[in-house]
């Protein structure tokens, strides 16, 4: 108990909470500075064990010395008098200068180690050779005070990119990728290293009636210093223009050379009428979202952009993309699709041939709904020379990942996706596709149950498949999803492959195979991806499944699988 009482006359308690409080608060602003100073967050444990060893330097003061006004003093005895001499001797300069010094010395040992934890991607960044000509455009603040403007800014923000990539010399990221820097309170440096780029475009837009005033700065990212800025103004009819122009002084700024005929295509632009305009960027808003409402939406603003001006080409690029968008999804039949999404595109490109949308479209259209490869093929190109960047590419790549079964990097790819764009849709399905062939079973029905909800808006199906899977049955789960989708397809369509691919993954192969073969009979737009799609090796190697592939004329995939059999 005398100690205690000791411990307590000394102060020790006090000076051992101040200390707690002390250490608790520098971790906190650690925590909150290290990531703006490029520090990675895994050297807090620095500061955690400076704190540590500190703490008994601390205990040892208190129990020896007091800090009065007149400076440090020893403590004094219990039963010392009010004449005791608490003075400093040569003895205590000695515990002193030894405490100082073991305080300095963690101190300086916790800095080093601090200093040398930059984040893993700024080490990696500055170390890798990075294509000087690379660039970013991060998205554009919203200084109009209206946040129903976020459309008019992110349609500002992708034409930018788009206008960029037109510059063969320079290599532009695409705008999914930089949307997850959204609002980031991220180092520079780091979001550089993150998106693999030397320098950064910031800007932000301001936009009062139909005058818009655009501000762009120029980072070099390595250097985390600013190189140039500039204001550009003008009417929203000459919109167009003001996008070549912002592309130019950034090109010139980075000093790459345009060609004559990128140039020509960035100088070729033409009034456009306000109203069509924004109705247009609504629609590629709402669209770039895939859900059911989300498309309803947009078929109504590009609609309405026609309605305003029949010559508008980037309004018949959404329309024709809209649908392509609802035959894949499987909300339209494939015959309708047919029908409609032609026309669109090819009033798209009477209009402008130049657009990278409309051909886009086109290849997608003559692949998906034709099975036309070699027109498919031409077009892709052709919009590829047009515009390497489209952010629906993007999350295409995913997708593409998952046929060459590298469903990891297939996962990262879609969740970065759909992260960066809160409500994106697309992307569910093929989420479903990695995580079964991962064996990440919780993930795997939980993005089965989004899919059926968000993009199908069918949530009937959803709690069929988590009532399934609920009393431990995986397999029942799909299998649960497979029955639903088939009864609701008698009164709405349903595509038949998200409905083949359920039963494969219950692995109910005979099923599986008569859905696939119904989605050939109706030129399903999945189809021509059936020899990458299907995975289970009871069906790669059943007869019927190695005919239907040759009736698509996918001979390499039925070969393969009639002399391997390999998964």
């Amino acid at each position: 108990m005398s100690v205690l009482q000791e411990l307590r006359r000394r102060k020790v308690f006090r000076l051992a909470a101040l200390y707690v409080v002390g250490a608790w608060v520098t971790l906190q602003v650690a925590d909150l500075v290290f990531e703006s100073w490029d520090i990675a967050s895994s050297a807090l444990r620095y500061i955690w064990l400076g704190a540590i060893l500190g703490f008994p330097v601390a205990l040892i003061f208190a129990w020896r010395y007091d800090v009065t006004t007149g400076g440090i003093v020893r403590t004094p005895p219990a039963d010392a008098g009010s004449h005791v001499d608490l003075s400093l001797r040569r003895s205590d300069h000695v515990i002193l200068a030894l405490l100082m010094f073991v305080a300095v010395a963690v101190i300086y040992q916790i800095t080093v180690q601090i200093s040398d934890s930059r984040s893993p991607e700024l080490a990696e960044y500055t170390q890798k050779e990075i294509e000087p000509n690379s660039i970013a455009v991060l998205p554009l603040d919203n200084l109009s005070g209206d946040p129903e403007q976020a459309y008019f800014v992110s349609g500002m923000h992708k034409a930018l990119i788009t206008s960029l990539s037109r510059i063969s010399a320079l290599k532009v990221t695409s705008k999914t990728s930089t949307m997850r820097h959204k609002d980031t309170i991220e180092a520079l440096p780091r979001i550089a290293a993150q998106l693999g780029v030397a320098k950064l475009i910031e800007g932000s837009i301001f936009r009062v009636g139909d005058r818009i005033r655009i501000t762009v700065q120029l980072i070099d990212a390595r250097l985390d210093e600013h190189i140039w800025s500039e204001t550009f103004e003008n009417e929203v009819t000459d919109v167009m223009l003001l996008q070549s122009e912002v592309a130019q002084a950034i090109a010139e700024q980075v000093e790459v050379t345009i060609l004559p005929l990128e140039q020509a295509q960035l100088k070729s632009t033409e009034s456009v009428n306000p109203a069509a305009y924004e109705a247009y960027l609504k629609g590629q808003f709402h669209v770039e979202r895939f859900t059911p409402q989300d498309i309803k939406l947009a078929a109504q603003y590009f609609q309405q952009a026609v309605d305003i001006d029949p010559d508008h080409a980037l309004a018949y690029a959404g329309l024709a993309k809209l649908c392509a968008v609802q035959a894949q999804a499987g909300l339209i039949r494939p015959q309708e699709a047919r029908e409609r999404c032609l026309p669109s595109i090819e009033k798209a490109l009477e209009l402008d041939d130049s657009l990278p949308e409309a051909h886009y479209n086109y290849a997608i259209h003559m692949i998906w709904l034709r099975y036309n490869w070699e027109e498919g093929d031409a077009a892709f190109q052709r919009a590829i020379d047009l515009n390497p960047l489209n952010p629906f590419v993007q999350s295409m790549y995913g997708t593409q990942l998952c046929m060459i079964d590298d469903f990891q990097e297939c996962v990262r790819v879609i969740e970065d996706v759909m992260a960066s764009t809160p409500g994106f849709g697309f992307g569910l399905g093929t989420l479903v596709w990695a995580y079964h062939w991962l064996g990440e079973k919780d993930k795997a029905i939980a993005a089965v149950a989004n899919e059926l909800r968000i993009s199908m808006n069918f949530p009937e199906g959803a709690l069929a498949v988590e009532a399934a899977y609920a009393e431990g049955d995986y397999a029942g789960a799909f299998l649960a999803a497979a029955e639903a989708l088939e009864k609701r397809s008698k009164t709405i369509h349903a595509g038949p492959l998200a409905i083949g691919g359920c039963y494969e993954y219950a692995g109910e192969v005979e099923k599986a195979i008569d859905w696939f073969e119904l989605g050939y009979q109706i030129r399903g737009p999945g189809v021509p991806y059936l020899g990458v799609f299907t995975k289970l090796q009871k069906v790669r190697s059943n007869s019927r499944f190695i005919k239907l592939l040759r009736d698509i004329k996918l001979d390499y995939w039925a070969d393969k699988y009639s002399q391997s059999g390999e998964v």
